[in-house]
């Protein structure tokens, strides 16, 4: 496992939000991502989670490769869900979609 820095750059919009459920400021790397934090703050199955969690390695047509997930959200029975978020456009490319297969067999 690995952290994944969080850094602004040309490719990450960082930004923040305020979350009550969490107590906490919620750092982002896209707009989209800031976007769902609303979805999560008011789902009330939801408990707390936490952005960019700790990430882990895959194996993809032969490579190691590393992944970090959007959100690590945590529901009240104790049972946490890893999200990614990605836009609609970018989840019909069959590379995407056979690694993300990938990284939930790993996960």
């Amino acid at each position: 496992m690995f952290d994944q820095t969080k850094k602004s750059s040309h490719v990450h919009n960082i930004c923040k939000f305020m979350s009550l459920k969490n107590d906490a400021v919620v750092r982002t790397l896209s707009v989209l991502e800031f976007d769902f934090c609303f979805h999560l703050e008011y789902n009330p199955d939801v408990k707390g989670y936490i952005s960019q969690p700790h990430g882990f390695y895959y194996y993809f047509n032969g490579r190691k490769c590393r992944y970090t997930p959007d959100f690590l959200a945590d529901n009240h029975n104790d049972q946490s869900t890893l999200i990614e978020i990605k836009h609609s456009s970018q989840i019909l490319k069959p590379d995407f979609r056979l690694r993300f297969a990938e990284k939930q067999r790993v996960a």
